[in-house]
């Protein structure tokens, strides 16, 4: 009975031995095959590569380009810090362009009335004689654009009171004899002149007197002081000259007065 138990098991066990080799060799069948696995992963590593080597060729065109826009960008900067000198050259083109007369040409020039464009203004020269009414007779003057009010060499001068007004007498020296010459006349006002050599101001008397000078006939303001360490005994200024006359200081004498006739008796 053993023998044949034995035999009986020894067939059992090839039986369940040739079964687990057939399900082995049923799996292996079922498994793809190794070669062409391979080969699908070696196209991916190639593919892979040919990506990674396109985003190298990327990046090195963007970098250029970065380079190229660095460029522009300088160059821009460089044109753009030369605008304000253009700008303030053209505007001081335009401003010429305003300023500047018009062209007028030669043929289409008229000559006009007033060529030295004095109009009827009265020349003078830096010195003048002035016809002085009340004296009858002329003083030499200085012409002084820089003096506001006109000046006149007076001695003795006394204010007084006349009729309730203020009023002054003064000598003037006659130019010719040396004589005095008394004049009275009513102050039309008070200035106070300050002196580089004094710290006090000096009052000064200011009266109207008729004159002549050159064709031009005026009532005009003087200021009354002694001015007999100067050499000349009257000062024209520019209360005189305002929109009367121009002054010639190249030249002297060169407005001589015409006395007014006296009124007939």
């Amino acid at each position: 009975m053993r023998p044949k138990r034995s035999a009986a098991l020894l067939g059992r066990y090839r039986a369940a031995w040739l079964l687990s080799l057939l399900a082995l060799l049923t799996a292996c069948a079922q498994l793809p095959p190794a070669e062409p696995e391979a080969q699908g992963v070696g196209e991916r590593i190639d593919r892979l590569s040919d990506e990674l080597a396109g985003l190298s060729a990327g990046l090195e065109a963007a970098r250029e380009e970065r380079q190229a826009l660095a460029g522009n960008v300088a160059t821009l900067q460089a044109s753009l810090a030369g605008v304000p000198a253009m700008l303030e050259s053209m505007e001081k083109f335009v401003a010429a362009e305003q300023t500047a007369p018009a062209f007028t040409p030669a043929a289409a020039c008229d000559r006009a009335d007033d060529a030295d464009g004095l109009g009827d203004k009265q020349v003078v020269g830096r010195r003048e004689e002035v016809w002085v009414e009340d004296l009858q007779l002329a003083l030499p003057a200085r012409i002084d654009t820089g003096a506001e009010t006109a000046s006149l060499d007076a001695r003795n001068i006394r204010e007084f009171e006349r009729d309730g007004d203020e009023w002054v007498r003064f000598d003037i020296v006659h130019p010719g004899t040396g004589e005095p010459l008394t004049l009275e006349r009513p102050v039309a006002r008070v200035v106070r002149i300050l002196q580089s050599t004094s710290e006090e101001a000096e009052r000064r008397a200011v009266i109207e007197l008729g004159i002549v000078l050159g064709e031009v006939r005026q009532m005009a303001e003087f200021t009354l002081s002694d001015r007999s360490h100067l050499d000349f005994q009257m000062l024209v200024g520019r209360n005189i000259l305002k929109d009367l006359m121009v002054v010639d200081v190249g030249q002297s004498n060169i407005a001589p007065y015409r006395a007014p006739e006296p009124p007939a008796q």
